[in-house]
C-alpha cells in the first residue's frame, strides 16, 4: 500500500492541452452524428451513436462506507451517505445487433440528489454520472485514436449482421488460442470477447477524473457473492436475439446483489519528464492499464440492488427515450481529464439534442428515484 505522500496531488497542469485537439473533437462530433443519423434512417428512430443497446435498467441505493482514510474520502465520497442510483447495462455498437455478436459491455451510472459545485455544462444538475466498460483502459491512446474507431464503427454500419457475427465468432477463437499462449490481442478482445455473463463483469471508468485533490479511476466490482460467482461464467448468447437482457431479469426475479465501488488513484510519476505514454499512470494515454500493484483498486462504496424488473417497457422507454449518461456530467471534484475525456463533451451533448429532437422527446435528469418506472 502507497503513503498519501505518493499520490499524485490534482491540478490544471495534469492535463496536457493539445494546440489542435478542438478540430479532432469536431469531426468526432460530425462521426457521431452520422452515425447517429444514418441508424436513425435505418430504424426510423435515433439511438446513441455508441452503446445504442440496452440490456438492463437497474434502480439501487450506493452507500460510502465509513472511517475512509483521506485520500478515498474525496468529492461524493467525502462523507458517510447514502444516494439513489440507476444502472442501465449495454454494449458498444451503434446498431441494435443480437446479443451473440461480440463486443465490449457497458455500465452507465447515474447518481442523483448529489450536491456541491458541478463542471460548467452541468451547473444546475444534480446528477453525477460515471460511464464504464468492462475494462481497465480504453483503446485507443488519445482523441485521434479514438476518432480513427469510430470511423470505423461509421464505416462498418451496412456489413450484414451475419458478416458481424462470423467475425466475431472467428475472433474469439482466434483470441483463445492466442490466451492460451499469454498473447492475448487487444483489438481482437473488442469483437471476439468471451460469451461470459454480464453481471459478473468489472467495469471502470477506464480514462481518469478529478478524485477531490487526488487523480484517479472509478471501478464497479461483484461484490455480493452470487455475483462473484458469475465472473467469467460462459453463457448461451446464441439462445436469444436479446439474451442478455434475459439473463439480467432472471437474476432479479428474486435475489438481491451487490456492486463494490472502487478507485485507483494516480501516483506521482518517477520521472515527470517522461513522455505520457511512458508514465505508469498517464492522463493524456488512455489506453494505459494503471499497475494494480502499484496502487491498488480501493473500496470506498456499495450500490446494492434488490428484486426487481429490470426491463419493462416503462423502465427501458424512460431510460433509453429520454435519459442521457456522459462523463461531463459531474461534480468539479470529479471533473473529466485527460484528451479522451475532454474529446467527449462536444461529441455526447451534440449526440443528446438530436436524439431528444428527432425522437420527440423531453430530455430528463430526475431528482428522484420514484421517476424511474417500475
Amino acid at each position: 500500500m502507497q503513503t498519501d505522500a505518493n499520490y499524485l496531488i490534482y491540478g490544471p497542469e495534469v492535463e496536457t492541452v493539445a494546440p489542435d485537439e478542438h478540430v479532432t473533437f469536431d469531426e468526432l462530433s460530425r462521426t457521431m452524428q452520422h452515425i447517429t443519423r444514418h441508424m436513425a434512417t435505418r430504424y426510423r428512430h435515433a439511438y446513441r451513436p455508441v452503446h445504442a443497446k440496452s440490456h438492463g435498467v437497474l434502480v439501487g441505493t450506493l452507500d460510502v462506507l465509513p472511517d475512509l482514510p483521506e485520500q478515498l474520502a474525496q468529492g461524493l465520497f467525502g462523507r458517510v451517505g447514502s444516494y439513489p442510483v440507476i444502472m442501465r447495462f449495454s454494449t458498444n455498437p451503434g446498431d441494435l445487433l443480437a446479443d451473440n455478436v461480440s463486443s465490449p459491455r457497458g455500465l452507465a451510472i447515474k447518481i442523483l440528489n448529489v450536491e456541491g459545485p458541478k463542471v460548467s455544462n452541468h451547473s444546475e444538475g444534480t446528477t453525477q454520472d460515471f460511464v464504464c466498460i468492462n475494462a481497465n483502459a480504453f483503446t485507443a491512446p488519445d482523441p485521434k485514436g479514438f476518432l480513427e474507431q469510430i470511423k470505423t464503427f461509421d464505416t462498418n454500419l451496412d456489413t450484414p449482421e451475419g458478416v458481424k457475427h462470423a467475425v466475431s465468432v472467428a475472433a474469439r477463437a482466434t483470441n483463445a488460442v492466442l490466451k492460451a499462449v499469454n498473447l492475448p490481442s487487444a483489438t481482437l478482445e473488442g469483437i471476439g470477447a468471451s460469451a461470459t455473463h454480464i453481471l459478473g463483469e468489472s467495469f471502470s471508468t477506464v480514462a481518469p477524473l478529478r478524485y477531490g485533490n487526488y487523480v484517479a479511476k472509478v471501478g464497479f466490482a461483484p461484490g455480493s457473492e452470487n455475483l462473484k460467482e458469475l465472473t467469467g461464467k460462459s453463457v448461451d448468447l446464441g439462445a436469444d436475439y436479446n439474451a442478455l437482457e434475459e439473463i439480467i431479469k432472471q437474476l432479479f426475479r428474486h435475489e438481491t446483489a451487490v456492486w463494490d465501488v472502487k478507485v485507483q488513484l494516480a501516483l506521482v510519476p518517477d520521472d515527470p519528464s517522461a513522455e505520457e505514454k511512458d508514465k505508469d499512470f498517464p492522463i493524456e494515454a488512455a489506453d494505459k492499464k494503471w499497475p494494480e500493484d502499484k496502487s491498488p483498486w480501493q473500496t470506498v462504496a456499495r450500490i446494492t440492488v434488490a428484486p426487481q424488473n429490470t426491463y419493462s417497457d416503462a423502465r427501458q422507454l424512460f431510460v433509453d427515450e429520454r435519459l442521457s449518461f456522459s462523463p461531463w456530467h459531474a461534480l468539479e471534484a470529479h471533473r473529466p481529464l485527460g484528451g479522451i475525456m475532454r474529446s467527449r463533451l462536444k461529441a455526447y451533448e451534440e449526440a443528446i439534442k438530436y436524439r431528444a429532437q428527432r425522437n420527440d422527446r423531453v430530455r430528463s435528469e430526475p431528482s428522484d428515484i420514484s421517476e424511474v418506472p417500475a
